[in-house]
């Protein structure tokens, strides 16, 4: 199945938390910004943005355009650079989600939506949806009120919400111990 979306996968945040960049931390043998490259196969496109690229990464590398430091950001940038009608805006630190997560987020679409986003382990999950160009203004007003909460952002677009339930697909990776504990699922 192609899925006629661009996907950006967001490695920009600091990892304070996490002591290094979580991209690089290594999953079943590869870097998770590789796994989570690979699981992404089925976009027409496929874009890594960051603040500043990094050495090493050969994948096509969109900057951040502005200065805050929040996903927001990466929406932003994804749908100023997005070709295609919609976009899967993707964290790094959600290294376990497989093709099929996004296939049946994409089925969810409708025309009325502007944004596809799950809700998994009691969480709403902003950066695993797909978001439309046409919410770009938005995002924008948005920005320019210096309301930075994607959250936020979507009680201002139509949402389908797809429900995952308790799923580790979408554990988050933000400590050290998040890791281990993805590793010891892996086994």
């Amino acid at each position: 199945m192609t899925i006629n979306a661009s996907a950006f996968i967001l490695i920009g945040g600091k990892s304070k938390r996490f002591g290094s960049p979580k991209w690089k931390a290594h999953f079943n043998g590869k870097p998770i910004l590789d796994n989570i490259w690979n699981a992404c196969d089925s976009f027409q496109n496929r874009f890594v943005i960051g603040k500043e690229k990094p050495n090493g990464i050969m994948k096509p590398f969109v900057q951040d355009e502005l200065e805050i430091n929040a996903p927001i950001n990466g929406l932003y940038t994804a749908l100023r650079h997005s070709t295609s009608d919609w976009i899967l805006l993707l964290s790094c630190d959600i290294p376990l989600l497989e093709p099929r997560v996004f296939e049946n987020l994409w089925s969810a679409k409708s025309n009325k939506c502007k944004a596809i986003v799950p809700i998994a382990n009691e969480k709403t999950q902003v950066t695993c949806g797909y978001y439309n160009k046409q919410i770009l203004p938005t995002v924008e007003n948005e920005i320019n009120k210096q309301n930075y909460s994607i959250m936020k952002l979507l009680e201002k677009i139509s949402v389908s919400f797809v429900e995952f339930g308790d799923d580790n697909r979408f554990i988050n990776m933000n400590t050290p111990n998040d890791y281990n504990k993805l590793l010891s699922l892996n086994h």
